[in-house]
C-alpha cells in the first residue's frame, strides 16, 4: 500500500504535469493563429519552378471572396493565365463571370453558411490544378 506522503506527492506531480500540458495547449493554438496571419497576409506558392522550359505550365491565380461565392482570377492583369485551366474550373462547377470591376471563374454560393477559411474551401480546386506550376493568393 502506498502512503498517505506518496500519495500527495504522486498527486502533486500530476497536477503539475497537468499545468505543463495546458500550457503547451495554448502554445499551440497560439502558434496556430499565428501561421493562420501569416497564410493571410502572405501568398502562398505550390510546387512553383524556376526551369524555363515549364513556365508554359505556371499558373499564377488569385483565390478571392465574391460575395458569398469564390472567384478565382488572374493574378496578373497583362497574362490570361485562367484559360490555360479553362477545362478544369468548368470540371469543377465554375462559371466565367466578368463585370466593370472584377473577371474571373466564379464558383457560386460555395462560401455560403461556411466556417472554413477560404484556403481550406478553395483546396479542391487546388488539387485539380496540381498538374501546374502554381502561384496562389488568397485574398
Amino acid at each position: 500500500m502506498t502512503s498517505l506522503r506518496e500519495f500527495e506527492s504522486l498527486k502533486s506531480k500530476v497536477e503539475f504535469q497537468n499545468e505543463e500540458i495546458n500550457e503547451l495547449k495554448q502554445s499551440i493554438l497560439d502558434l496556430k493563429s499565428l501561421i493562420n496571419e501569416i497564410v493571410k497576409k502572405d501568398k502562398i506558392l505550390i510546387n512553383k519552378s524556376s526551369t524555363s522550359e515549364e513556365n508554359n505550365n505556371d499558373l499564377s491565380i488569385i483565390f478571392t471572396k465574391y460575395k458569398q461565392s469564390l472567384l478565382v482570377k488572374n493574378k496578373y492583369t497583362d497574362k490570361n493565365t485562367t484559360l490555360k485551366c479553362k477545362n478544369e474550373l468548368k470540371e469543377l462547377g465554375a462559371k466565367w463571370f466578368k463585370n466593370e470591376t472584377v473577371q474571373g471563374w466564379l464558383f457560386v454560393g460555395i462560401l455560403k453558411d461556411s466556417d472554413k477559411s477560404l484556403e481550406q474551401e478553395s483546396q479542391f480546386i487546388v488539387n485539380k490544378l496540381s498538374k501546374y506550376n502554381l502561384d496562389i493568393e488568397y485574398v
